[in-house]
């Protein structure tokens, strides 16, 4: 599959929770032909987030959120899924009954989730967004609001972590949820802390991802926080 940067992707299949999805065969692989690609001169820009292709793995965060969805929590409602890579959170979402938006805002995650769509026969909305730049900077939400975000592996920046909290909220109808999974990482008190002080205290719960669905073959413990008012 070939990058809208011009290079190719190496790709490979991964059977995930009864779905067949296209990722990208291995990451430091595609970071290496990225860097060849922006050449010596310009490794910073090859590591930028809107360039580094962090979309195209099957992360365990994701993994455990969707393993955590059910009929209950989805059917009927409106769902939007912030940072999406492969959504498989959204194709679990919409497999059962929800309305979804999928976003992003890496080039070439439409074309991944167009391929994996049609292998899977699911379809949902995909929207270009980088949430934290615009809700954050221009203090706005044009997506309207949702019964139910999602998000997995999103606090692993050291931004203010009760503009964050303000994003997410932005996005929420009043009685909705908030369900967020996290493999561990440094921000994550200072969020639920701050996200508390907003008047929505955290239900914590985990979700095993075994060996064989872990990019690095090992089982992981992913937290998951669900936030209502």
């Amino acid at each position: 599959m070939k990058s809208h940067f011009g290079y190719e992707y190496f790709t490979k299949s991964l059977a995930v929770l009864g779905m067949e999805f296209t990722t990208i065969r291995d990451l430091d692989e595609s970071i290496d032909i990225l860097c060849a690609h922006f050449g010596e001169d310009d490794q910073d820009l090859s590591l930028r987030e809107e360039h580094c292709p962090y979309f195209g793995v099957m992360w365990e965060a994701g993994i455990g959120l969707s393993q955590h969805l059910t009929r209950e929590l989805c059917e009927g409602k409106k769902i939007i899924e912030i940072g999406c890579g492969l959504a498989l959170p959204s194709f679990v979402a919409t497999r059962f009954g929800g309305e979804v938006i999928a976003t992003d805002f890496h080039i070439d995650v439409p074309a991944f989730l167009k391929l994996n769509q049609e292998n899977n026969k699911i379809q949902f909305k995909y929207e270009e967004l980088n949430w934290r730049e615009h809700i954050l900077k221009n203090d706005k939400n044009e997506f309207g609001q949702f019964d139910l975000v999602l998000g997995s592996d999103i606090l692993y920046e050291s931004q203010q972590p009760d503009q964050v909290a303000k994003a997410l909220i932005s996005l929420l109808k009043p009685g909705g949820k908030i369900l967020l999974s996290d493999p561990g990482r440094a921000y994550v008190q200072k969020f639920i802390s701050c996200m508390q002080a907003l008047g929505y205290p955290e239900k914590f719960m985990t979700e095993k991802v075994e060996a064989s669905l872990s990019p690095n073959n090992k089982e992981k413990e992913i937290f998951l926080f669900e936030f209502l008012k």
